[in-house]
């Protein structure tokens, strides 16, 4: 594999830190602030809604710069967003702060798997994919983790001066290495909406939605789910995520092999099929935490795997609309998150967390029938560009 993709793979995991390590450092944020935990929640949120509304807008109003130029430029506004947070005087100015790391993020996510699937060969470009959602799942692992160690250590602000640093490093090895890559002629937006009136590219993107729908659903709301089937101690919890997050970064390069190997529609089913399976069998692995880990690592490695396949799939069935594609698919894992994250939260208020578990497989089932769907249902003629 080019090692240039390893720097993308780098630059997705520098931005993506940044995404999810606000839940470890949130109580201090509240504190600092002189906010509650729930309006500083709403950092989770509005980051969120940012990124899946934002980045097709984006790309749109930047389609006509060329994209390592873009790439370097973006990573540097997500390097002013980490100043801001880190002088934030009061809460708003934080939301601001968030809102342009959100921007500036998703250009770099779709940027990089972008890049990545036009360095590599064509056999290759699932595994490339893939090595960016690796990068992504490594933030999970070793960038929250550390992030929210640093903060603990030094304060809050100091997890987005680290940030920040790496930033500047990656953004000068993004225009140090990396090639140029001529931007695709602009498509208007109401044409990038107009791709979606084909059903099969319009049931692609429904499967990614509806997995991180299914996903999150339980995910979010894994901690008390822990304790309440095993009493487990905080120590314990941070071993299960671990793993889970280990087996994301090997699912991410699994299901770019498997792309490239097996093909994006065996690949997109299997892994789907074992996510639901996954979900089904979590109750039941509670009663030992070896089956539970052994759950976990098939859960997690199968929630990271299809979406390297469904990226490469877009790219495959529409090719003259790739960019616009990728970056509606990274706002359609974004929505799925979200949606997870409330169906879950009002299951959990009137049932056992259990159903969650349960409620989450069910919608990846649907996310199978989307893509079963799709697979199968012919293209529509081609939207002009």
């Amino acid at each position: 594999m080019d090692k240039r993709i390893w720097i993308l793979a780098i630059a997705s995991f520098v931005v993506g830190t940044v995404e999810l390590v606000i839940a470890g450092i949130i109580d201090m944020i509240a504190q600092d602030l002189n906010v509650s935990v729930g309006t500083a929640g709403q950092l989770i949120t509005v980051y969120s809604l940012v990124f899946a509304f934002g980045s097709p807008i984006l790309i749109t109003l930047t389609s006509k710069v060329e994209r390592r130029k873009l790439l370097t430029a973006a990573m540097f506004v997500f390097f002013v967003g980490n100043m801001i947070s880190i002088v934030s005087p009061t809460f708003a100015v934080l939301l601001v702060s968030r809102i342009i790391l959100a921007a500036s993020c998703s250009i770099v996510v779709v940027l990089s798997v972008v890049m990545a699937s036009s360095i590599v060969a064509p056999e290759l470009r699932g595994r490339a994919i893939g090595i960016i959602f690796m990068g992504i799942s490594a933030s999970l692992v070793i960038g929250v983790p550390l992030g929210t160690f640093i903060g603990e250590m030094w304060g809050w602000r100091s997890t987005f001066a680290l940030v920040g640093a790496l930033t500047l490093i990656v953004a000068w090895a993004v225009k140090r290495y990396l090639p140029q890559v001529a931007p695709r002629p602009g498509v208007q937006l109401r044409e990038q909406l107009r791709t979606l009136k084909d059903s099969k590219i319009l049931s692609a993107h429904s499967i990614s939605i509806l997995q991180m729908t299914g996903q999150f659903t339980i995910y979010a709301y894994i901690t008390p789910f822990l304790y309440e089937m095993m009493g487990l101690s905080t120590n314990m919890i941070s071993l299960v995520l671990f793993v889970y997050g280990l087996a994301g970064i090997a699912g991410g390069w699994i299901g770019g092999w498997s792309s490239d190997k097996l093909g994006n529609s065996k690949t997109i089913l299997i892994t789907l099929l074992l996510h639901a399976l996954a979900l089904f069998l979590l109750p039941y692995s509670t009663g030992s935490i070896f089956l539970l880990l052994i759950v976990t690592v098939v859960w997690c490695a199968c929630n990271m795997a299809p979406s390297p396949a469904i990226q490469s799939y877009l790219v495959q069935t529409a090719p003259e609309s790739s960019d616009i594609q990728l970056s509606f698919n990274t706002s359609s894992l974004h929505i799925g998150v979200a949606a997870g994250s409330i169906l879950g939260g009002l299951i959990v208020n009137h049932y056992s967390v259990t159903t969650n578990a349960w409620v989450g497989g069910l919608i990846v089932i649907l996310a199978i029938i989307s893509a079963i769907f799709s697979l199968n249902k012919q293209k529509a003629s081609t939207v002009p560009s």
